[in-house]
């Protein structure tokens, strides 16, 4: 069976969400790839020795035929200076892909790991719910479609600091909590501390739908799905 190790250096709990979507991926697609992960602290740890990323996939691709590595994509501004630092995050990890014979890539993350996780907008009210059937639910799949916006890379900050995809997923929850409860809609305080936060993205990943059509909404999504299917063939 192939095998793929996956490595988010940059958020455990977007390695658990990651993961979790990996293994979605596979079933839509019926596919037998096994799924190892890299974590945050064993980026942290190669960094430190000399060549220690480069080891560390050298390690990684004796048990596995991939190593995909998967950050959150900055604004074009922002991933442009950053190219410029020899030691940023991208430029450590592109110059190991580019020596990896094409065993190791690099996925960005458009717009970060919450676009990824608006691909299914009644996979988050779901969560909310704490309610799988409201799929069926005529009043939910409503309010799921006004919701729904299209290609989710399109969620993104108009400058550096501003409000980006995690405002987005923030005030959606905040609108499916006051659906579930209007009273809400008075209790700032308490829809704040009920929104979501990036601590629960593994949890929402569990009640995502992933389909073809789900897939399709984001399109460093969709190539992260075509790498998986790859192993497949």
């Amino acid at each position: 069976m192939p095998s793929v190790r996956l490595w988010v250096p940059e958020s455990e709990y977007d390695r658990v969400a990651v993961c979790c979507i990996a293994q979605k991926i596979l079933v839509d697609y019926k596919c037998d790839v096994k799924i190892d992960y890299a974590t945050k602290q064993a980026y942290n740890d190669a960094i430190r020795k000399p060549n220690g990323l480069k080891k560390a996939v050298d390690i990684y691709l004796k048990n596995n035929d991939l190593v995909v590595f998967l950050i959150d994509a900055d604004g074009r501004q922002l991933q442009s200076q950053r190219r410029t630092e020899n030691n940023s995050l991208l430029n450590r990890i592109e110059e190991v892909v580019r020596t990896s014979n094409g065993r190791a890539k690099v996925i960005l993350m458009v717009q970060e790991l919450e676009a990824w996780l608006l691909v299914d907008c009644i996979g988050i009210c779901c969560y909310f719910t704490g309610n799988h059937d409201i799929r069926k639910d005529p009043k939910w799949i409503k309010f799921a479609e006004r919701k729904q916006i299209g290609k989710t890379d399109t969620i993104a900050e108009a400058e550096l600091g501003g409000k980006g995809v995690k405002e987005h997923l923030q005030k959606l929850s905040r609108e499916i909590l006051i659906e579930i409860n209007p009273k809400l809609k008075d209790k700032l305080d308490n829809l704040k501390k009920r929104q979501y936060t990036e601590s629960e993205s593994g949890k929402i990943a569990e009640f995502l739908e992933i389909t073809y059509e789900t897939i399709t909404r984001n399109d460093s999504l969709e190539e992260f799905a075509q790498c998986l299917k790859q192993l497949c063939n």
